[in-house]
Parts: C-alpha cells; sequence; structure tokens
C-alpha cells in the first residue's frame, strides 16, 4: 500500500490533500495501483459529500 493509501484508510488526510499528494505521486505509480488509489479517492469524495456538515 501506498502512503496515500494508508492515510485515506486512517482518516488522516482529506481527499483535497490525497489528490495534491496524488499528482506529486503519479508519474512513478503503476497504472494499475494509480486506477486503485483514483477509485479509494472518489469513494471517500463521495463519503464526504454524503456526511452531514455540523
Amino acid at each position: 500500500m501506498c502512503l496515500i493509501c494508508i492515510e485515506i484508510a486512517k482518516s488522516k488526510m482529506t481527499v483535497r490533500e490525497a489528490r495534491a499528494q496524488l499528482r506529486e505521486m503519479r508519474e512513478g505509480m503503476p497504472p494499475e495501483h494509480l486506477r486503485e488509489v483514483e477509485a479509494k479517492l472518489a469513494q471517500a469524495e463521495s463519503t464526504e459529500t454524503r456526511e452531514p456538515t455540523p
């Protein structure tokens, strides 16, 4: 697992932060893992938008 996957799983990184990190790490990442990370971020993003804001 990469740093982005670990931090998203622990909810230690926002989707915005994760996307910024992904832009930096994209070049050295295998294409299949890139797709996996993008899917995780899309899922986390949809979860963020469904949760009510306090």
